[in-house]
């Protein structure tokens, strides 16, 4: 009869070797091939996966960074004034002790609404201004530190928005930072940006805390006696009292509204009260471990290897029966 193979025929049909080949350990199935259409799209769900977790930790890397720089400013103040003939030192403090007296407080003007208008002009006055306190090789004209709230800055001159940008501003028209009778000197720095945290803390403040300013190696400690929600045009509370040193820190709130301000005000503590463990070692406050470096490496390598690790080879099959 035709029409059939005859037993122990072959089959016409080829079968390739590939298609059933054993894997190298002999038995079972070889893994499957990534194409290159596949591993083009892991190497993009890769970079989109690195960049979402860059996202998350930038304000944590960017705020760490942004305190090397703090950091560094305040340690080269600390020198610069270190390194400055102790006469010359006494003169810029007397010089500023006696702008200080001659200062006439009018109204202030709130740096997040408008510039000073003798700072826009740069006026002689504010010019004058700019050169009290001054050391040379730096622009910082002392520092501020305040433990509780993991604060530690440069202060500058003025409050223009590159200036609380980057630390303290002092508010011109204010006591200059020196301490001394009948003073009030205010300083302001921006809260809530995504590259530092500068005053981001300051609305933790509680009546009780300590803190110090520096300027020209001389420490001022403050403790703080009052806090207080006002209007940008609300400024009755940073009036001279007679007699006495104050100084009053302030930034805006709430983040992302700041439709309001956040003032503390503090008064100065006799030399024998002051706390005896807080002293400016001149380079700021401690870093801290960079966790979100390990996040950001960590996150990325498990997606790595989600992506990209062999697949697995399916489990040998017994031949028994």
């Amino acid at each position: 009869m035709t029409g059939g193979n005859p037993a122990g025929a072959t089959s016409d049909v080829a079968v390739s070797p590939a298609d059933t080949a054993p894997s190298a350990e002999g038995g079972g199935q070889r893994p499957k091939r990534r194409t290159r259409g596949q591993l083009a799209l892991n190497v993009v769900l890769q970079v989109v996966a690195m960049v979402a977790i860059g996202m998350l930790v930038y304000p944590d890397a960017a705020s760490w960074v942004a305190r090397i720089g703090h950091n560094a400013e305040i340690s080269g103040y600390v020198q610069q004034v270190k390194g400055t003939d102790p006469a010359e030192r006494q003169r810029i403090l007397d010089a500023a002790y006696a702008y200080n007296d001659e200062l006439e407080p009018g109204p202030l003007t709130d740096p997040y609404i408008s510039v000073n208008e003798d700072e826009a002009k740069r006026s002689n006055l504010y010019l004058a201004y700019e050169e009290m306190l001054r050391v040379s090789g730096t622009d910082a004209i002392g520092t501020i530190n305040y433990p509780r709230l993991d604060i530690s800055l440069p202060a500058y001159h003025g409050t223009s928005d590159q200036v609380i940008s980057k630390g303290a501003g002092h508010m011109y028209g204010t006591s200059l930072p020196i301490g001394g009778p009948s003073t009030r000197s205010v300083l302001t720095a921006h809260s809530g940006l995504p590259h530092s945290k500068l005053f981001t803390q300051l609305p933790k403040a509680k009546v009780g805390d300590t803190f110090w300013i520096s300027v020209l190696g001389e420490d001022h400690h403050y403790r703080v006696e009052q806090v207080e929600t006002v209007l940008p045009n609300e400024t009755e509370s940073l009036e001279i009292r007679e007699g006495e040193d104050w100084v009053t820190l302030f930034t805006c709130t709430p983040i992302g509204v700041n439709s309001h301000r956040f003032m503390v005000h503090a008064v100065r503590l006799p030399d024998s009260e002051a706390p005896q463990n807080e002293t400016l070692s001149g380079d700021g406050v401690s870093l801290g471990f960079p966790w979100w470096a390990v996040w950001f490496v960590g996150g990325s390598g498990a997606v790595a290897w989600v992506l990209f690790a062999p697949p697995r080879k399916r489990a040998k099959k017994s031949d028994a029966r």
